[in-house]
């Protein structure tokens, strides 16, 4: 019996629609009806008020990552972003003409990803965009001899280099100061290699491993441009001006490395477009002590063993206090914040991303409740999964821990479907495809108590 109603309250769980989020009894008695749920699972709600943290910690994943689609360079909101590119070229010709010249001269273009900067929703008083920005380049050579070496590197795996990465002592590194123009005529961004680099590549005479790494620690902004898996690849663009010709070597792979440069150890902060996570986590005493005042039973439960199945959750939300005043973002747009929850799995606890269900009539009238940068004072997630798994197993005395994420920016605040579609032939965009590199501090949110909600289908026969 218990293995037919955990079972059937999944596909119920499944066939939720917004009407669940109706408080009114009869229309939810009918909604009931039309599912042909069995008059012993009623669905209720429960309001457990004045939550507050037991704890909330920020995570920000500073390993490398592979930035093959489109790159990031620069600082913005705290945190800066490096790029580190890996190139291996042979060309015994250029490395002996490299030798008898004095005025080679070296570039790396990086293409300024147009999508982004011409959209219409980049603030249009951003344009032209016209700066001088300093730039340090660091680099590690390595030479060949063949073929085979370049070969060698090819066949490094990408996570192995990755690794590596973190590591990152360079052979040299040197200042420059770039000019940087973004309009809608001039779209690369031309960065001068130091001398030191290419005296040092007058050594080599066959082949060559590049690993070149820019940053611009001193930037007041972040700079997009296409990868090296796109029509507009970067490039490293060798010029001997005597005889006005051009070699191109072009990196084959590229990393992204982003570090915090905030300055409050304990601030809730999370910043958009980076793999920032705010972990908060709560003890089970009070929910479990308001379950036992809505039911008068014992919560948790402590009978027989197993999971606790005399009710499961259907839908869940933790609303939170919210102010927008410490924030800063780039565009000017709502931001979406994803949201995951801790659940149990052959024992573990593992992260699970939750499912939004959707409340039409209220995103309608006031607006998904679950973006920042947004009207309004309060910040509704849903947390359907881990409470669903956090009730039916608090016996063992676990915490309820959820995770909070900067998502996309919202292009159409009150769009029912949250998702992007056709319409007449044309997509209509519910998201802009770029993240914000936006700063938001949850700090006074954390401080302030929370309200959770549940609406629960229990199994005690008619209530």
């Amino acid at each position: 019996m218990k293995k037919f109603f955990v079972v059937f309250l999944t596909l119920f769980a499944l066939a939720l629609t917004a009407c669940i989020f109706d408080s009114e009894e009869s229309v939810m008695a009918d909604w009931l009806s039309a599912q042909g749920i069995p008059s012993g699972y009623q669905v209720q709600t429960l309001s457990v008020n004045e939550l507050t943290p037991l704890s909330s910690e920020v995570f920000l994943d500073s390993a490398p990552k592979l930035a093959n689609d489109r790159v990031v360079l620069g600082k913005t909101a705290n945190i800066s972003h490096d790029l580190v590119f890996d190139a291996a070229f042979y060309d015994s010709v250029f490395f002996a003409d490299l030798k008898k010249t004095d005025s080679v001269e070296m570039f790396l273009a990086l293409h300024v990803l147009k999508p982004f900067y011409l959209a219409k929703q980049f603030p249009a008083d951003s344009l032209p965009l016209k700066e001088n920005v300093t730039l340090t380049i660091s680099w590690k050579l390595e030479k060949g001899s063949s073929k085979s070496f370049v070969d060698s590197v090819w066949d490094i795996e990408s996570e192995t280099w990755l690794s590596d990465l973190k590591k990152w002592k360079p052979d040299s590194s040197a200042d420059t100061t770039v000019s940087v123009v973004i309009s809608s005529k001039d779209t690369i961004l031309k960065v001068g290699l130091p001398a030191g680099l290419v005296s040092a590549m007058k050594d080599f005479s066959k082949a060559c491993r590049l690993q070149l790494r820019v940053s611009a620690p001193e930037a007041s902004r972040t700079y997009r441009f296409y990868g090296v898996e796109t029509a507009k690849y970067p490039q490293i663009w060798a010029s001997f001006p005597k005889d006005k010709s051009f070699i191109e070597f072009n990196p084959f792979r590229t990393a992204h490395i982003v570090s915090s440069k905030e300055t409050c150890s304990d601030c809730a902060v999370l910043h958009g477009g980076v793999y920032d996570s705010l972990v908060v986590e709560y003890e089970s005493a009070p929910i479990m002590k308001a379950l036992s005042d809505f039911y008068g039973d014992e919560f948790p439960y402590t009978g027989e063993a197993g999971d606790d199945v005399r009710q499961t959750v259907v839908l869940a939300q933790m609303t939170f206090a919210r102010d927008d005043s410490q924030g800063t973002s780039e565009l000017g747009l709502p931001i979406q914040v994803v949201v995951g929850s801790y659940t149990d799995s052959s024992g573990k606890s593992i992260r699970k991303m939750e499912a939004y269900k959707l409340n039409k009539s209220l995103i309608v009238s006031k607006g998904h409740p679950n973006m920042v940068f947004y009207e309004g004072d309060s910040l509704t997630l849903q947390v359907t999964y881990g409470l669903r798994d956090f009730i039916n197993r608090a016996r063992d005395g676990r915490t309820f821990k959820m995770m909070m994420r900067l998502g996309y920016p919202v292009l159409q605040d009150k769009d029912s479907t949250y998702a992007d579609r056709k319409v007449d032939g044309d997509t209509s965009y519910v998201f802009f495809s770029h993240f914000d590199h936006a700063r938001y501090d949850f700090s006074s949110s954390m401080k302030q108590p929370s309200t959770l909600k549940l609406w629960l289908a229990n199994k005690r026969g008619d209530k």
